[in-house]
């Protein structure tokens, strides 16, 4: 903020002009708008009009074809922030060791490298709230724009402080976006990302972020239904952050993913023992590693994680408290794929009972309520995957029948018996 109040003064200098931290303040947090001097400056600094930086509307006509603008994207007040902090970044004369100088206006104490390389940590760590509420259309977009954010730095800067910090940023990016890949995507995009997600947390040095990449490529293997052993691999790397025993995010999720693979794979003892395990470090991980900000545990995705392995294996008894526990809290009400997915695993449930009216009912109510943007991915393939375990005798029956037609008629994804077991994760 400091650098963008100095240009905006030079702009303004003319008539002598002030303007203070808290206005510009106020701006980006949609508190007051501009003045039309101000407003003009605004514009002077981004080379742009008043209605992309988020003031006022574009009534001209549309011009043919696309034209992208992250701003609609990202929230106002990232877009004037990091185009600002970009702007001064980018406009550095660069030294022969490829280090931007320090003769521009800036902080004392500060280089404007490391104001940057700040913010976009910023961005960074906001994105990670909104990993599973954001809708993927406009998450997975904004997040690569970050990332072309990071590598114009990587490309700019040698420092090697610099570089690991980059590369760790990058890292969680590439992961987020893999992530929410799994939900709506396919296989080789997911593992892609998070192969590059890795890459990146190696290069950084950064093991609890490798693991933490390491425990949802074990979720993905046990989302996709097939690389167990690989995913079984990652999920000991997970597990092994920190320490042996030692309590922390990435090791809870490590032994949550590892539940799920096991229990597809109809390991019981092996699935129950790594549900306990998760549940008992989980109670010893301190306030900051149960945060929802996409790099560690709440009480939500674990009791969402136990839940979904226990419905794996069968257990009713077990599974339905850990499931209405995790319904119960207020995140559900705002994943709408863990919700649905949840609501799938109670189908399944009820499905294993013979209770064939009761399960079809949940899952169509579940498909009738779904976002359109969700209808394809890993909700339709667990659908699928829940009605082809209905035993022989009742899969033709009609419920069952017209379940299925009506996830098919809405999704091209392969029913678990049928999808392709070719691909595994690089390690």
């Amino acid at each position: 903020m400091v650098e963008v109040v100095g240009l905006l003064k030079d702009i303004l200098q003319t008539d002598g002009s002030g303007l203070a931290h808290q206005r510009l303040s106020q701006w980006e947090n949609g508190m007051d708008t501009p003045t039309p001097r101000y407003l003009d400056a605004l514009c002077q600094l981004y080379r742009t009009r008043p209605d992309r930086l988020g003031f006022g509307h574009d009534y001209s006509d549309p011009e043919p074809g696309p034209t992208p603008r992250f701003e609609e994207i990202v929230e106002r007040r990232h877009f004037l922030s990091s185009a600002a902090a970009g702007a001064v970044f980018l406009s550095l004369p660069v030294s022969t060791a490829g280090q931007p100088t320090s003769d521009h206006r800036v902080s004392a104490n500060r280089k404007p490298s490391t104001a940057y390389l700040d913010l976009l940590e910023e961005l960074t760590e906001e994105s990670g709230f909104a990993l599973y509420t954001a809708p993927p259309e406009e998450y997975i977009p904004a997040r690569m724009i970050d990332l072309a954010r990071i590598q114009a730095c990587l490309l700019t800067s040698s420092a090697a402080d610099v570089q690991r910090r980059l590369h760790r940023t990058f890292a969680k990016n590439a992961g987020f976006i893999a992530i929410r890949l799994n939900d709506v995507a396919g296989v080789d995009d997911t593992f892609e990302w998070f192969s590059v997600a890795r890459r990146a947390a190696r290069r950084a040095g950064d093991i609890e972020v490798e693991a933490w990449i390491a425990g949802h490529i074990c979720d993905a293997c046990a989302c996709y239904g097939h690389s167990f052993k690989s995913g079984l691999a990652a999920a000991r790397l997970a597990q092994s952050c920190g320490g042996n025993g030692h309590a922390n995010a990435p090791a809870v999720f490590g032994y949550l993913a590892e539940a799920g693979v096991q229990a597809r794979m109809g390991r019981r003892r092996e699935t129950l023992d790594a549900v306990r395990n998760a549940d008992r470090m989980f109670a010893a991980l301190p306030d900051t590693e149960t945060v929802a900000d996409g790099l560690h545990v709440t009480e939500y995705f674990l009791r969402w994680h136990q839940s979904n392995a226990l419905t794996m294996i069968g257990m009713k008894s077990q599974a339905d408290p850990l499931r209405t526990r995790a319904l119960e809290l207020p995140f559900s009400r705002q994943d709408q794929v863990g919700e649905a997915l949840l609501q799938l695993d109670q189908a399944a449930l009820c499905l294993g009972a013979k209770d064939l009216e009761q399960g079809c009912r949940t899952i169509t109510d579940m498909w009738d309520r779904l976002p359109a943007g969700f209808r394809t991915g890993q909700i339709p393939r667990r659908a699928l995957q829940v009605l082809d375990g209905v035993p022989p005798a009742y899969s033709e029956c009609r419920e069952v029948r017209a379940t299925r037609e009506l996830i098919g008629s809405d999704t091209t994804v392969p029913s678990a018996r049928t999808a392709s077991r070719s691909w595994s994760p690089k390690p």
